[in-house]
């Protein structure tokens, strides 16, 4: 592997499992129960796994490096004791780990502050090395989605010499898919009501967020001269076309004005 193949990111996520123990006949131990690696095993049966992948920059490779079982949540100190001894790994190995990337997860955030990245500077350096935090897009994608459903959102206008707040409601895209289904010819064809109304596991789902936070949703909007649905646009289209939007989505330039009623909204 060249020089500029070994420049990677380390991504690590957690998830919950079924408890369950097994006996492993070769290294003659029972596995199932908590093991943090350097920290030792304890007797408690683990409950979370903590996984770290290692996926190449300039050429397509990944490659899991580590995993730790828990029980419960993996704590933010624990987390950072972790990718520091899979980042030496990593270093010892010849490769070279420029970013790490994570969802938004309250521990991971923590974490992150505790290595002493930040918002103004989303930067820490081990050994010398500066490498960037980034959070996961897909997962920053769904977390929009859930909190414009439980709020409308106000935007700065963009017009000048104009005062008029930009605000975007959930409800405009009920209106927009209950007129859609009277056409003939149904433009918003992927999405379903479970789009427009998730369950605690759909808000999960990746997919259906980029298929409602989509162009073509913001396109079918556009289309539609009804008054106040041009609202929305301008909302989906910061999603939908700026590269930048998650760095303009702060709190200067965003306010939650109140929580969505679609009851009162779609009388």
């Amino acid at each position: 592997m060249s020089g500029r193949d070994r420049y990677c990111c380390l991504m690590f996520d957690e998830m919950s499992i079924r408890e369950n123990l097994h006996f492993n006949q070769k290294f003659d131990c029972i596995e199932g129960f908590e093991d943090c690696g350097s920290q030792g095993r304890t007797c408690s049966i683990a409950n979370h796994s903590l996984l770290f992948m290692i996926r190449g920059l300039r050429r397509k490779w990944k490659q899991p490096v580590a995993y730790y079982f828990t029980r419960g949540s993996t704590k933010a100190e624990m987390i950072v004791q972790y990718f520091k001894e899979v980042l030496d790994a990593c270093q010892n190995a010849g490769l070279k780990v420029v970013a790490i990337v994570c969802d938004m997860g309250a521990n991971n955030i923590k974490a992150l502050k505790l290595l002493c990245a930040s918002k103004r500077k989303p930067l820490f350096r081990v050994r010398n090395q500066e490498i960037a935090t980034v959070y996961d897009l897909p997962h920053l994608l769904k977390c929009t989605q859930n909190f414009f459903l439980k709020h409308d959102v106000q935007l700065k206008s963009e017009h000048v010499g104009t005062q008029l707040p930009i605000i975007a409601k959930w409800v405009h895209i009920l209106k927009l898919y209950e007129i859609d289904k009277t056409r003939p010819f149904l433009l918003l064809y992927r999405l379903t009501d479970t789009h427009l109304n998730p369950t605690a596991q759909g808000s999960m789902n990746v997919c259906l967020a980029a298929q409602v936070m989509s162009h073509t949703v913001a396109v079918s909007l556009n289309a539609l001269v009804a008054t106040g649905k041009h609202l929305y646009v301008s909302f989906m289209n910061e999603v939908t076309n700026n590269e930048d939007y998650f760095s303009k989505l702060l709190p200067q330039n965003v306010v939650v004005i109140k929580q969505t009623s679609l009851s009162s909204d779609l009388n």
